[in-house]
């Protein structure tokens, strides 16, 4: 099926491809489908397009390439809306808040994305870890 996107124009994507964060993000309620899409070859970034919304899409990364030892429980509530079987199921995202450069833009390192990539179930979580909603972004501009 093909999409429009906010950052690439039409792209062609399967049905498999589709994340469902099945109470929307917060902010987003209503926004409940959406579609991973890598910012470019080989980049550590990528797109969450939404697939009600062309306009709506968040650039996303691992939040272990930001911080070697982040780590948090996923609570019991959340391994069972998204049928988490075992570790190896889950995949984390964080998403970028990106300002006029790379090195002025963060992460929100406390409400990390939670994903199934079995099922393609997903949930934004809010830790009680300690961690920034504003961590600094410390990257190499070629990496981009």
């Amino acid at each position: 099926m093909k999409i429009t996107t906010a950052y690439m124009g039409e792209v062609e994507i399967k049905p498999t491809q589709i994340i469902k964060f099945e109470h929307g993000l917060p902010g987003f309620e209503d926004e409940k489908e959406f579609v991973q899409l890598p910012l470019s070859e080989g980049s550590a970034y990528q797109v969450l397009q939404s697939l009600k919304t062309t306009e709506l899409a968040f650039i996303i990364t691992s939040p272990y390439a930001i911080i070697a030892g982040y780590n948090f429980e996923v609570e019991d509530s959340v391994i069972q809306a998204l049928d988490i079987k075992n570790a190896k199921e889950v995949a984390v995202f964080v998403l970028v808040s990106l300002k006029d450069t790379l090195e002025n833009s963060t992460v929100n390192m406390k409400a990390p994305i939670v994903l199934n990539i079995e099922n393609q179930k997903a949930k934004q979580i809010i830790l009680e870890e300690d961690y920034a909603i504003r961590h600094q972004l410390a990257v190499d501009k070629k990496e981009v």
